[in-house]
């Protein structure tokens, strides 16, 4: 009756499900090891001592995929992860060729150098990251970074709470959350500010993408959006919470027009343009103004914005200082006595366009805002384009009035949160589904089965 069980179930048969190699428990393990291991250096005992380096532990993930490629060799995943790479890398090639021409041109700005190829260095790596783990992990690379950094901002917790104690900690965060932001003694430790903006990521990704067709899903989704808000507001960073909130709210417009891929590149091109416009805002002072006019304690970042501009000028025909020309400014405006501390200029807008100049703002603006939205789209599905603008515009609130755009742990979730999505698009589509058929194929079917009875009652 083999035909009679083809009519009924279609091409569903398991035979045709695609069957995935998982990766061993050890190496998963590892995996999350490595990275909990590079977040701990986000604790402020370690990064004073160490500054960057122990994110350098991430690596740990090429050995990882090594022992799963030996263990389970798949020619074809490896294929597929390591072609995101050139979309990746497009950004590192443009940092490097404009810097390179900077320097070769205006030898005066060649003192940054060493500080640019480790800040290169380490946005590879963030990308060399991610590949990796989705190459691992596929489309549970998202959860599994999650959990990494849960455990990440528990240890922290733990480490501090000696030196606090239990009721004066207690106390600390209970003042943190009433203020609304006064941060003393125990959640002044825990300020660890760019695991703290992944967890915005998280909180976006969990609340308007994940999926939720299973009980243990469902129950993931609710784990993933109360723990990435608890970690927020422990974190001290109230600027996260009106943007993802405004972005929540973008995601839910695109889902009602018929035609959201067109909006999110007009927001995208929109964006572009009005940095533009922030740049002249800044350079004024009109800006600041409007923010103080609306009661908005700016935290001596009107000092930092107007210290600038005799240092570059808002030309299309501007050249730019290099990668981590700022940084030099800045610390020469600190053995002037200007600022009291080398402050880094919370305001990654315009630090972009001083350090890269005109034409390579506008290729950084391009092709983050642009090119990727695009690529997302069209190389993958609308929801993933969805879901990278989303994150895009989130962290591009902080753009504004912080340092994130090369963030560590922002840039990686940027990176990895929509790749690891679009596995589980590819995924949905690689199953195949049951298709009704055909009132003819129906006919041929139950001729068949008509003839193999009467077949068996011949015998």
């Amino acid at each position: 009756m083999t035909h009679s069980k083809s009519l009924l179930n279609g091409d569903n048969s398991e035979r045709l499900h695609r069957s995935r190699k998982e990766c061993p428990l050890v190496v998963v393990f590892l995996a999350v090891l490595c990275t909990v291991l590079a977040g701990l250096g986000d604790w402020k005992v370690l990064n004073d001592a160490y500054g960057a380096l122990p994110k350098a532990a991430v690596l740990g993930t090429i050995i990882c995929a090594f022992l799963n490629f030996l263990i389970a060799a798949d020619i074809v995943k490896l294929k597929k992860a390591l072609g995101y790479f050139p979309i990746f890398l497009i950004p590192i090639a443009v940092y490097t060729l404009i810097s390179m021409y900077i320097w070769i041109t205006d030898l005066s700005q060649a003192a940054s150098i060493s500080r640019a190829e480790q800040k290169i260095l380490f946005q590879t790596i963030t990308i060399i990251y991610a590949v990796f783990m989705c190459y691992l992990l596929e489309d549970r690379a998202i959860n599994f970074l999650f959990l990494s950094m849960c455990v990440t901002n528990t240890a922290i917790i733990l480490l501090e709470l000696p030196k606090y104690g239990l009721k004066e900690s207690i106390s600390s965060v209970v003042t943190c959350i009433v203020t609304f932001g006064s941060a003393e003694g125990f959640v002044r430790a825990l300020e660890i500010h760019d695991i703290t903006f992944l967890f915005g990521q998280f909180f976006i990704y969990y609340m308007m993408f994940a999926p939720k067709s299973t009980l243990s899903e469902k129950r993931m989704r609710r784990c993933g959006v109360i723990l990435s808000l608890f970690f927020i507001l422990l974190g001290l960073k109230r600027s996260i919470l009106p943007a993802i909130l405004l972005v929540c709210l973008y995601v839910i417009l695109l889902r009602k027009v018929r035609k959201p891929g067109k909006l999110i590149l007009t927001a995208g091109i929109a964006l572009v343009l009005f940095f533009y416009v922030y740049l002249y805002l800044t350079r004024s002072g009109i800006l600041v103004t409007f923010l103080e006019s609306l009661g908005i304690d700016t935290m001596g970042r009107d000092v930092l914005w107007s210290l600038p501009n005799e240092y570059y000028e808002l030309s299309p025909f501007w050249k730019g200082l290099g990668f981590e020309g700022v940084t030099d400014l800045v610390n020469q405006w600190y053995e002037e006595g200007l600022i009291n501390r080398a402050y880094p200029l919370h305001n990654d807008i315009l630090r972009v366009f001083i350090e890269l100049g005109a034409l390579g703002f506008t290729l950084w603006a391009g092709i983050h805002y642009i090119l990727y939205p695009s690529y997302w789209m069209k190389k993958h599905n609308m929801e993933t384009g969805m879901l990278y603008m989303a994150l895009l515009c989130y962290m591009t609130v902080t753009y504004l009035t912080d340092n994130t755009a090369f963030y560590f742990w922002s840039c990686i979730g940027l990176r990895l949160i929509p790749m690891s999505y679009s596995y589980r698009i590819a995924e949905r589509k690689a199953r195949p589904q049951w298709n009704a058929p055909t009132p003819e194929e129906a006919a041929n079917e139950i001729w068949l089965i008509e003839m193999e009875g009467k077949g068996e009652h011949a015998e």
